[in-house]
């Protein structure tokens, strides 16, 4: 049993890692065809990755620290969260229960910020406008993100993925809550933001 969670763990990490360009494909995909144009294949940010792999890195002499460890820090914040949050499974994982939704939040903020950092140390001035403009954004979505959390846990008494999962099935009241209906349009208002 405990292999098989151990097994499902690291299947989950590799699915979020290998599925997560798809997912970005697909949202600009669906961008395109809002917009009435035929856009970019769904698969296309896998031959980005492909073509950005295999160019040669070019960085400015002046660079600190900050600058070549920020990308390995944002690479391992993201990949911590699906060990701790159960994306494939609604039961607990060996790991599910070191980390709850705002320390999955809080994770995902240490990489953006040490993007932004990044930015802000080549000392060019299209990272600062770069910078900048992530930080307006995480100003915008990081209170609804916070809100939205905090109020699904209110909702279910319990900050643990999985926990919330079980308790808001078993009440179908609780969908259809006002409270929940202004969470689920918070969060659609992240996603716009996001996007």
């Amino acid at each position: 049993m405990i292999l098989s969670n151990i097994l499902l763990q690291i299947f989950q990490v590799l699915c979020v890692f290998l599925l997560a360009p798809l997912l970005q494909g697909f949202i600009l995909k669906t961008e395109e065809r809002v917009q009435r144009s035929r856009g970019p294949s769904i698969f296309q940010p896998y031959r980005d990755l492909w073509k950005l792999f295999h160019k040669q890195s070019v960085m400015r002499n002046l660079l600190s620290w900050i600058y070549l460890i920020a990308p390995i820090v944002a690479f391992t914040a993201m990949m911590t969260v699906p060990i701790l949050i159960p994306v494939l499974t609604d039961r607990p994982l060996p790991l599910s229960d070191m980390g709850d939704m705002l320390g999955g939040g809080m994770i995902l903020t240490l990489g953006s910020f040490a993007i932004i950092l990044a930015g802000l140390d080549t000392g060019n001035v299209y990272g600062g406008i770069g910078s900048s403009r992530a930080v307006m954004l995480a100003i915008l979505a990081e209170p609804t993100l916070i809100l939205v959390l905090v109020g699904i846990s209110l909702l279910a008494k319990a900050m643990l993925p999985f926990v919330v999962n079980h308790l808001l099935l078993g009440s179908a009241s609780a969908y259809w809550s006002p409270a929940h209906l202004f969470l689920i349009l918070g969060f659609f208002a992240l996603l716009l933001v996001e996007n």
